[in-house]
């Protein structure tokens, strides 16, 4: 099926799921959801767009939005994603309570369409066109997915068929292949290390709330069991387990850190352009 094709089949998707309010559109900035707001506009039905600010996405996602999308709604949270540490510590893979409070609280209840495609990683190889979720906080919302099956590919034909701003990052000398929240934990660790040495000051706001977090709750496990916010940030982009981490940590092979500079040596920005592409 080419481009062509694939477009006809995704608005006529989109019109077939149409009720009879507005539709809710989860709009993240990247391409995709660049990709899914022209689809639906050229759908011709009532739409929301909405923009949930997660308050750590690469800096100019907002100019970015406002400039090129003011149909989009720019919602903030109550909360932002460093507050969310002091409180509840670091999210990890497993426990990601970062998405359901900055990302996912504005969809609760709603048929949202969104721009994932299931080629965009394991998990998402599972993904349909349409499916409730089954989460009971989520009060039965609906993920309507109208590029599903489309590829990097034909996201990227579609933006130059209709000269569709989209966010630098994708470009030299970035090249990122996602567009998200910095350092987010879903990602490799080699990822997270290269997004903070482009945004270092991200790791420094993490590294003052994991403090603020060890101060404020010095009965909580982080606390109890690491030196200091270096180490636990350290282990964060491990993304080990945190029994395991503490289990290798206290053997006696484990090499004697200074997690402060290891830290800063991690998230020094990078040097030059041959550092840039690895």
């Amino acid at each position: 099926m080419n481009l062509g094709e694939k477009e006809e089949q995704a608005i006529s998707f989109i019109r077939k799921m149409y009720k009879e309010e507005p539709i809710f559109v989860a709009f993240s900035g990247g391409k995709d959801s660049v990709v899914l707001l022209d689809l639906i506009k050229r759908s011709g039905i009532p739409f929301k767009a909405v923009y949930s600010n997660t308050t750590i996405d690469p800096p100019g996602t907002l100019g970015f939005i406002r400039h090129n999308y003011t149909e989009v709604e720019i919602r903030q949270p109550k909360k932002s994603f460093y507050q969310l540490i002091v409180d509840k510590g670091l999210p990890t893979r497993v426990g990601r309570f970062c998405c359901e409070y900055l990302k996912e609280k504005d969809s609760i209840g709603q048929r949202v369409f969104e721009g994932t495609r299931a080629n965009e990683s394991h998990k998402r190889k599972l993904y349909t066109l349409e499916d409730c979720d089954t989460r009971p906080w989520m009060k039965g919302a609906k993920h309507i997915r109208p590029m599903v099956y489309w590829g990097d590919r034909d996201v990227w034909g579609y933006i130059e068929k209709y000269s569709l701003a989209y966010i630098k990052y994708y470009d030299p000398p970035y090249n990122f292949k996602r567009h998200g929240c910095v350092g987010c934990p879903l990602a490799s660790t080699f990822q997270q290390i290269r997004e903070f040495k482009y945004f270092p000051k991200y790791a420094r706001a993490i590294i003052n709330a994991i403090k603020k977090h060890i101060e404020e709750k010095p009965n909580n496990k982080l606390a109890k069991t690491m030196k200091d916010e270096y180490e636990c940030f350290y282990w964060w982009i491990s993304q080990l387990p945190l029994g395991t981490y503490i289990e290798m940590r206290d053997s006696s092979m484990f090499p004697i850190i200074d997690f402060k500079k290891e830290v800063e040596r991690i998230i020094k920005p990078f040097s030059n352009e041959k550092d840039r592409n690895l």
